[in-house]
């Protein structure tokens, strides 16, 4: 499995911080310069990151020659856009996640498959065909087990032991690391590819990198959704080798070129699990 990068990559990657410190927050201040410590809720975590992604994310635009924009609702995708004068955008999601210990696999969600992928306007900025491409800025992490709790006057806040610790983040486009299966059983959310650490997210390992982002748009479009009917259901897929069944009801050649190209994806695959780096 080759690495993926390209421009938006490496210079969102470059201007992202660099060491734990420039990654640690330790509280809310307020103008008696009390600092409330966060606890490890990971609602409040996740929008920590993203408030200090945003300065990398800025810096990224302005150097690539775009402009920032951001949902104003935390239920429209994406996080952050960039734009450029004639309407063209680029999608990036902030997600995160932590790890539940040092060998336990971690993965995302990539979205909803039956909004705007669907309609185009539903839950997005602007419409789904105005994006060019779509980014995920992913962010794990380590809970911390006894982190500091309360309220911390300012000149004491170097005594803070912060909610969490052991960083990581990548940058890769969405596609590459999802994968074909939902991010859980009772929603109609996209599962990414999941792994023992970051290596398969940084490189992009997942199979749609083999099969490409038309047929990922393809087949989560086409996915069964989570209100549909068992007839429904029964009639479309679950799966890649199921979805290739599918398609070769009515298209023999086309599904002969996705199983060549997703045998590949396996025989690699299979070398990463005997590694133990990537599962799903």
């Amino acid at each position: 499995m080759q690495k993926h990068t390209d421009i938006i990559i490496s210079t969102i990657t470059k201007h992202l911080p660099t060491t734990e410190e420039e990654w640690e927050l330790v509280g809310f201040v307020n103008k008696k310069d009390d600092i409330y410590t966060f606890g490890n809720d990971s609602k409040i975590l996740g929008r920590l990151f993203e408030v200090i992604t945003f300065d990398a994310l800025e810096k990224s635009a302005n150097e690539l020659g775009f402009q920032l924009g951001m949902s104003e609702k935390q239920t429209v995708y994406p996080d952050y856009y960039f734009f450029d004068s004639i309407g063209n955008k680029i999608g990036i999601d902030v997600k995160t996640t932590y790890r539940r210990s040092e060998k336990a696999k971690f993965g995302f969600t990539g979205g909803s498959f039956t909004s705007f992928m669907r309609n185009g306007t539903k839950n997005i900025v602007g419409h789904y065909d105005d994006y060019k491409a779509h980014y995920i800025l992913g962010v794990v992490y380590v809970r911390e087990e006894k982190p500091t709790h309360g309220r911390v006057k300012l000149d004491k806040r170097t005594g803070i032991i912060p909610a969490y610790k052991d960083v990581e983040v990548f940058v890769q486009e969405k596609f590459r690391i999802c994968g074909d299966k939902k991010g859980s059983g009772n929603t109609d959310n996209i599962g990414t590819i999941k792994a023992s650490n970051i290596q398969p997210f940084v490189y992009g390992a997942g199979p749609f990198s083999y099969l490409g982002e038309d047929v990922f748009n393809h087949y989560w479009t086409n996915h069964p959704r989570y209100t549909d009917s068992k007839e429904v259901r029964d009639s479309l897929f679950t799966d890649l080798s199921s979805y290739i069944s599918w398609i070769r009801k009515t298209d023999s050649k086309q599904a002969s070129i996705l199983q060549d190209k997703y045998d590949q994806y396996l025989v690699d695959y299979r070398k990463q699990t005997e590694l133990g780096n990537i599962d799903y």
